[in-house]
């Protein structure tokens, strides 16, 4: 599995997921679910639009959901 089952992973799902059933209309931005560096695509099914503060906590979640190599590279993204 490429997620460590970890509250981070269950957290960073939770977002996504409610991200997924909303429409916003304040500022937002494009999220990768599963990050272009560790195999992602640019699908529409690999995409939500977070709010700002979303997207910064995903990406400090997903520090917190991998290991090893996997987990470096999401230090820098």
């Amino acid at each position: 599995m490429l997620f460590l089952e970890n509250k981070y992973t269950s957290w960073y799902f939770a977002i996504v997921d409610k991200a997924k059933e909303r429409i916003t209309e304040s500022y937002s931005e494009k999220h990768h679910i599963v990050p272009r560096t560790l195999g992602g695509k640019n699908n529409k099914s690999n995409i939500v639009v977070l709010t700002a503060r979303e997207h910064f906590v995903c990406h400090l979640l997903l520090t917190k959901m991998l290991a090893g190599e996997d987990r470096q590279k999401m230090v820098y993204a």
